[in-house]
């Protein structure tokens, strides 16, 4: 089934998604921490709770065909041999926020976030979003790209701190559904973390705009991405990789709305700290 929505598609296939959600359902929450539920899941919480980003998530008449967060973005960054792909893309999506409409530009530390979990063997996306919500990271200056370990003064360093994160869809939900919700996600100015069964040699792919699964044979890995835009006239989102500037064109990719409903399992949307 081809997906192929446009603006009015979106409004009007809310009661199909909502029909959707009674039987492709997910839990509440994650955990809880000091009775505080944390990974939140469920339909209406999640739409209370996402933020809208100040001159991104509005009813402009060109949101009717497009919606892009790329140019607030820091340049892409290669993961190095001892980071995690995980860690540098959320890093790279908390940047967004801590740096949107401000006068200075914050270079987060992903390296802080994957030394902590690999130490304990928990260096996957739903604890390191935990991490992020109970310790948090810092500056690289503090803990430099690739670092081998974390320096003793990063215990004095600040902390940049997301106060919870959204799970706005999993691997069971339609589709149609999953696009829904990022383009809707992407409306309100927020960049979407995903993970992508993506081929192995994905990360291969150069010199290349847009990207089909067509004819693709390849064993499939599990892979986590940043969605940065949509444009419904190339029916299609444009993701970020922690593969530096070599991938794709300049480090982004546009995957087709059909292929990404396909090989997205997973959808996270951050909830910034004030």
């Amino acid at each position: 089934m081809q997906i192929r929505l446009s603006l009015f598609g979106l409004l009007s296939f809310i009661s199909f998604v909502k029909i959707g959600a009674q039987t492709d359902t997910i839990p509440a929450a994650d955990f809880t921490i000091k009775g505080a539920a944390i990974g939140i899941s469920a339909p209406e919480m999640i739409d209370q709770m996402m933020v809208t980003m100040p001159g991104l998530g509005s009813n402009a008449k060109a949101m009717m065909n497009e919606q892009s967060i790329k140019t607030y973005l820091m340049p892409p960054r290669k993961v190095g041999q001892r980071g995690t792909i995980t860690s540098y893309i959320l890093s790279a999506c908390m940047e967004f926020y801590a740096n949107f409409q401000q006068n200075y530009k914050v270079n987060l530390s992903p390296d802080y976030v994957a030394l902590n979990l690999v130490k304990e063997g928990k260096p996957d996306i739903k604890n390191s979003l935990r991490f992020l919500v109970t310790d948090g990271t810092v500056t690289a200056d503090a803990v430099p790209y690739d670092s081998p370990k974390i320096p003793g003064s990063a215990s004095a360093a600040n902390r940049f701190r997301i106060s919870n994160y959204l799970q706005i869809f999993k691997e069971t939900h339609r589709e149609t559904q999953k696009v829904f919700e990022v383009q809707k996600a992407l409306m309100r100015g927020n960049p979407v973390i995903v993970e992508m069964n993506v081929p192995r040699a994905f990360e291969k792919v150069t010199n290349t705009r847009f990207w089909s699964a067509i004819g693709s044979q390849d064993e499939r890995i599990m892979l986590p991405f940043m969605v940065v835009g949509y444009n419904l006239e190339l029916e299609a989102f444009e993701l970020l990789s922690s593969w530096g500037t070599e991938w794709g064109t300049n480090g982004y990719l546009w995957v087709d709305f059909d292929d990404f409903g396909e090989l997205a399992q997973n959808g996270y949307v951050l909830v910034p700290t004030p």
